[in-house]
């Protein structure tokens, strides 16, 4: 279903009007004039990138970064401002931690989505899980679930290579989000599960929202998050953190060990669909311990970089707890092309200081400027560890051609080895299972049941 022309005049005029909402609730005006200290205002997310710049397209990342984690009301799914409350206080949950997972979405039929802002312990995902956990969750009262969950939908694996192994000998675990925009969207056409797939993109081209539309004012957004359990030699105190019930190996039980755990923020994916960037806005952020201490040690001369445990029967604990795999020795193949993120890191890290936010960096920004993507490759060291390509970057003897809009068809493969990372260059593959339609830049849809 698609929205009438009249709809979009009318949120066309709400947005002008200044009191255009967003899906959560809070005011989308984007953020035009910054201030020197943290106020409600970086509770609301911006809505495009306003100039054609990379140092604007970085400052659009970190607003982003901000509003979403900004501690959330989760009766509402948005930004909690009252009492003084601000992203200063590391408090969580934040806001796009209470939007809807893929796993509550892409149910297996005759069960149905979770309705928008479920939580956890009420939610029809809840009542799906084994009934260990749900006894470990209600004697625990943690209602936090990591089972498995990717930034593909390939268990513990990253999209290509494997699990990733903390200095501790931990997995790192994933889990995928979308907002209310994507969310209406994927309802209202019926695209949660295969059959309502395949019945859609018989006579019609799945096009995510992109900025006020019928389905959100914001545009169609999703989440990419990478955990890491805190261990030993760990300072929790230096990450965002959860407590979480974890599934590990390919049992439906608790993990041996510690359950819950508690796990650190090491890595966040953004993809953003707006109005001037039909290809989606990139940004991907991680922890400045990545490379110096949680997936890096300094002493270890001889551990070898950026390999993948062998295998593909991924245990990560003995019986009695303990770690099988050695640590994943990780570092960045490429230097970041990007010439004015560490300007803007600093920027809003100093605005973030004193608090765990202030911990966290910028890779950097992944967009369309007329005929080119900026930067051509970008890799997260703990989402796309084993893709960061060879130096220089590469896209395996092929290369993209890119109009104002989107890709020619090409044979680049984003998965076949030696090949770099690429955001938008990736995710432009994406096709809906089962057929050649294309389902806009979103892997997503790929765990419908």
């Amino acid at each position: 279903m698609k929205s009438t022309f009249s709809t979009f005049l009318f949120a066309a005029f709400l947005l002008f009007a200044g009191i255009l909402t967003t899906s959560s609730g809070c005011k989308t005006t984007p953020v035009t004039v910054e201030e020197e200290t943290i106020t409600n205002q970086y509770a609301r997310l911006p809505l495009d990138i306003d100039t054609e710049t990379q140092k604007e397209a970085n400052r659009f990342s970190w607003l982003t970064f901000i509003a979403l984690n900004w501690p959330a009301d989760t009766n509402t799914c948005g930004p909690d401002t009252s009492n003084g409350n601000t992203i200063l206080s590391g408090n969580g949950p934040v806001v796009w931690e209470t939007f809807l997972s893929s796993d509550e979405l892409f149910v297996a039929p005759p069960a149905t989505p979770d309705t928008w802002c479920a939580q956890d312990n009420s939610g029809k995902y809840f009542k799906t899980l084994p009934q260990k956990i749900q006894d470990l969750a209600r004697k625990t009262g943690v209602y936090r679930f990591l089972h498995r969950n990717s930034k593909s939908p390939h268990g513990l694996e990253q999209a290509v290579g494997g699990p990733l192994v903390d200095q501790n000998g931990r997995f790192v675990r994933y889990e995928v989000r979308m907002n209310q925009d994507e969310y209406n969207y994927i309802m209202t056409n019926s695209l949660w599960d295969t059959t309502g797939q395949q019945k859609f993109v018989a006579d019609s081209t799945i096009s995510m929202p992109a900025g006020p539309t019928g389905f959100g004012p914001i545009g169609a957004m999703e989440f990419k998050a990478a955990w890491k359990v805190i261990g030993k030699g760990d300072d929790a105190s230096r990450f965002y953190t959860i407590k979480a019930i974890v599934y590990n190996d390919d049992a439906e039980d608790p993990s041996p060990g510690e359950n819950p755990v508690t796990l650190g923020l090491v890595g966040l994916h953004i993809a953003h669909k707006t109005a001037t960037q039909r290809n989606w806005v990139w940004s991907t952020f991680e922890h400045v311990d990545n490379l110096t201490k949680s997936f890096y040690n300094p002493s270890c001369d001889t551990c070898p970089i950026n390999q993948p445990i062998a295998g593909t029967n991924y245990i990560e604990l003995n019986p009695d707890g303990t770690p099988i795999n050695a640590p994943t020795q990780v570092t960045r193949v490429n230097p970041i092309a990007d010439t004015f993120v560490d300007s803007v890191n600093l920027h809003f890290q100093s605005l973030l200081k004193g608090s765990v936010w202030a911990n966290y960096q910028l890779v950097s920004t992944q967009w369309l400027l007329f005929e080119n993507m900026n930067p051509e490759f970008l890799a997260n060291s703990v989402q796309e560890t084993y893709v960061q390509g060879p130096n220089p970057p590469s896209y395996g003897g092929f290369k993209l051609t890119i109009d104002q809009q989107y890709f020619e068809d090409t044979l680049y493969q984003p998965f076949a080895p030696g090949i770099s990372a690429s955001c938008m260059g990736c995710h432009f593959v994406a096709n809906v299972p089962g057929s050649t339609a294309k389902s806009d830049f979103s892997f997503m849809l790929g765990e419908a049941k």
